[in-house]
């Protein structure tokens, strides 16, 4: 109670603090102004943010290291306790000289044949890829594979492949035609982003204040309420 009084007020001693986890599209894209904001109510709280790849961040997760973890999904664990957040495209987008270009729309079965650059093998962005062109019965022509959204970015900016990559991370360079993004003909991917921890986990008063935070932003707040409750906190 007494934490939870000097929480309200603004009052965090030294040392209190936690660690959560994010993808880096969460810390870039979806949490930087809730987290300036966090930090400006508490300025004293030591706030450690581990960025990883989603299956990294629930080790920590399930290991007691981190509270809680903003992660790709679907990502299945019957220990975790799991609350979408956001949906997102992940759209195909090539280099604005790629012959795809200018089409209006390409079958998957040519996307295939070019040079893909694509998440590692055990992402979940990856997964989502690859489990699609398995319904199709299609391989890709995989050239590299990258953890950072980014760095895949800026190589398919350059030509050197194709991707398909999430539309946070290319809102901007498809804004100033950097890259072009081409919808393929009977198929859409995306993938959600959501909030993870562990089942049954309590959280002290400075972490639900974050976490009341992200799910007042993004939706969310009645299925964490419904779980707290069920925690007794």
């Amino acid at each position: 109670a007494e934490v939870q009084g000097r929480l309200a007020r603004g009052q965090v001693q030294a040392g209190e603090g936690f660690r959560f986890g994010a993808t880096d599209a969460a810390v870039v894209y979806l949490l930087p102004d809730l987290l300036k904001q966090y930090m400006l109510d508490f300025p004293q709280l030591e706030l450690k943010t581990q960025v990883a790849p989603s299956r990294y961040l629930v080790e920590d997760v399930l290991l007691n290291r981190s509270e809680f973890a903003v992660i790709s999904l679907p990502y299945a664990d019957p220990r975790l306790q799991t609350v979408p957040i956001y949906q997102e495209a992940m759209p195909l987008v090539v280099g604005p000289d790629h012959r795809f270009a200018a089409r209006a729309s390409v079958r998957l079965a040519e996307v295939v044949k070019e040079p893909l650059i694509l998440f590692h093998a055990d992402s979940v962005s990856r997964k989502i890829v690859d489990e699609r062109l398995a319904e199709a019965g299609l391989s890709p022509s995989v050239v590299m594979e990258l953890r950072s959204p980014e760095a895949m970015r800026k190589l398919v900016e350059v030509g050197l492949g194709i991707s398909f990559l999430p539309e946070l991370t290319v809102r901007e360079p498809l804004a100033r035609g950097a890259l072009r993004s081409v919808p393929v003909e009977g198929v859409t991917f995306g993938r959600q982003i959501g909030v993870v921890w562990r089942q049954g986990r309590y959280f002290g008063p400075a972490v639900r204040a974050l976490l009341e935070a992200i799910f007042a932003r993004y939706g969310g707040s009645e299925l964490f309420a419904a779980d707290t409750a069920r925690t007794g906190e």
